[in-house]
């Protein structure tokens, strides 16, 4: 339900109020010119109106306030969830990176003993030396990204909770 439809919706419960209380003061209106009401009766009616009134616009109150609310955590929910996106792009990324440099490191030891001409032999081994340097950094930044998609996680989780208990809490507000 967006603020808008709320609005609405107190809008509609103010207007019906403001209608009964028409329909009451004629009502008692003709009572006490026709059957000599008392207007000690039409004083409590009105009293029990204007409490009824103000207790449907604290509740449109509060029902605005809450889609407000609604509207911030749904805003926090968007960005968690498009960092953990983010982190988990980095995170295949990294998984795939990690898995090029092992593949290559598995071709490299498959052709080394095969090779015979220096030159060759010699690039396989700086390729060799490259590859198991650049391997704990690949590694670090895969375990990296792996804590961060952890604690997004997490804070999504936390996020879907504050908005589930949003919810209940205008349906509460709603059902009064």
């Amino acid at each position: 339900m967006n603020v808008s439809s709320v609005k609405l919706a107190g809008f509609g419960a103010t207007i019906l109020a403001v209608g009964f209380v028409a329909v009451v003061l004629a009502q008692d209106r003709s009572d006490l010119s026709g059957a000599g009401g008392s207007l000690a009766a039409l004083t409590a009616e009105v009293r029990q109106l204007r409490v009824a009134v103000e207790e449907s616009a604290r509740s449109q109150a509060q029902t605005q306030a809450l889609g407000v609310y609604l509207s911030v955590q749904q805003s926090r929910i968007v960005q968690v969830a498009s960092r953990l996106d983010a982190v988990r792009r980095d995170l295949d990324g990294a998984t795939v990176h990690s898995q090029g440099i092992a593949t290559a490191l598995a071709r490299i030891d498959d052709e080394l003993p095969r090779t015979t001409e220096p030159k060759e032999r010699a690039a396989l081994e700086s390729q060799n030396r490259a590859l198991r340097l650049e391997q704990p950094q690949v590694d670090l930044q895969k375990q990296q990204a792996l804590n961060r998609e952890s604690e997004l996680s997490q804070a999504l989780q936390l996020e879907d909770a504050r908005w589930s208990d949003l919810i209940s809490r205008l349906e509460q507000v709603i059902k009064r």
